[in-house]
């Protein structure tokens, strides 16, 4: 199997609790943990795309648009921003500089 890791991750939250989706087996178990008395048409199309990307039927990207789709519809998406380049680029310290 091909990676199933997401080009981007989703951000979902509820309760005041962000959890940050990053492959499909993410999205699988976040689906599966969902009440089933919260389930409908949306979430069996979320988990048969994740599924079937698990299984290397479908492209990641499919099980990426379809988890993000039922999030989105849900209102559980969270959009954090992302740190600048700077923020994350390479640490110097004090050492490199002697």
């Amino acid at each position: 199997m091909e990676s199933d890791a997401f080009k981007q991750p989703v951000f979902v939250g509820e309760n005041g609790y962000i959890q940050k989706i990053d492959c499909v087996m993410d999205a699988i178990e976040f689906l599966e943990e969902w009440p089933v008395e919260k389930r409908g048409l949306l979430h069996a199309a979320a988990c048969e795309a994740c599924y079937s990307a698990y299984d290397g039927c479908k492209p990641v990207e499919a099980a990426h648009k379809a988890f993000t789709t039922w999030a989105r519809k849900i209102g559980i998406i969270e959009d954090v921003p992302t740190a600048p380049p700077w923020m994350t680029g390479p640490k110097i310290s004090n050492a490199d500089l002697l």
